[in-house]
């Protein structure tokens, strides 16, 4: 599994520079998403679901995998400005596949251990860019998720699994070795986009202000997954831009509600 460069000599919204960022380094940031009234609005809607969740006994990580479901979040995984970028990245043909808000309240104690995407995700070939949404004004001394810039280009790293005080378990074996950490230190409303083979991970909140981001995993069409027993990884799939002319990709439509009642939430 390597990283495959981008090869766009006329990105319509990234630069040729922030191209050449992204294959050298592994991620473009930051880029501008929201402005003032739209970033508080996107905090807004989270601090509404998180009120949901709590409510019903659930963990502030555990708002994922929720976009073909909640009208919000759909609206911004098909963001035309977010996709503007995406696009310059992946092509005209864009799929998200998932969702996650990373919502580290005050004095979490708890690490993302340094990590490749493409160690969890059964999806080939290794094609995937995420955007990290800032929710909340991303502050240093919050935890905020570092890059190891250039460590892309080392292909799949060994990993080892962790259990204590984490919130995801496999961690890049030596991923001290392969650079010094670059923080994404970011103000609500922008984002970050990286390849699912950058190494990246995040520290404990040790800050009194909450530090939330969104992040929405695409691909490009001709990414599929590895085996027929990975196809649930799909369902929750949107075609944001282009076409699928293989046909396999399911094509959530727009929600026609808010579903978070109490099957969405798993209890009841």
């Amino acid at each position: 599994m390597i990283f495959k460069p981008v090869k766009n000599l006329a990105p319509k919204h990234l630069t040729p520079e922030q191209i050449e960022n992204y294959n050298r380094q592994g991620f473009v940031a930051p880029l501008k998403l929201f402005d003032g009234e739209d970033a508080r609005l996107q905090r807004n809607y989270l601090d509404g679901l998180l009120r949901q969740f709590q409510y019903a006994g659930r963990d502030a990580y555990e708002i994922n995998e929720y976009h073909h479901c909640c009208q919000g979040i759909y609206d911004v995984v098909t963001n035309p400005r977010l996709l503007d970028y995406v696009e310059d990245l992946l092509g005209p043909n864009i799929v998200c596949w998932g969702s996650h808000y990373f919502c580290k309240m005050p004095h979490d104690e708890r690490e993302v251990p340094y990590h490749q995407d493409a160690a969890y995700w059964p999806f080939k070939p290794a094609n995937a860019v995420t955007a990290w949404i800032a929710i909340d004004d991303v502050l240093p001394e919050a935890g905020p998720m570092c890059y190891l810039p250039g460590s892309h280009l080392n292909g799949r790293l060994a990993w080892r699994r962790r259990s204590e005080n984490v919130l995801l378990e496999l961690e890049t074996k030596d991923y001290q070795t392969l650079a010094d950490p670059w923080p994404v230190v970011l103000n609500a409303g922008e984002t970050s986009l990286h390849t699912d083979l950058l190494v990246h991970g995040s520290a404990s909140n040790t800050s009194n202000h909450r530090r939330c981001g969104l992040t929405i995993r695409y691909v490009s069409t001709d990414v599929w997954v590895k085996s027929e027993k990975h196809i649930g990884w799909t369902q929750s799939a949107i075609l944001c831009r282009g076409e699928d002319a293989s046909g396999r990709w399911p094509n959530n439509p727009r929600p026609d509600r808010e579903e978070f009642g109490p099957k969405a939430l798993g209890v009841g």
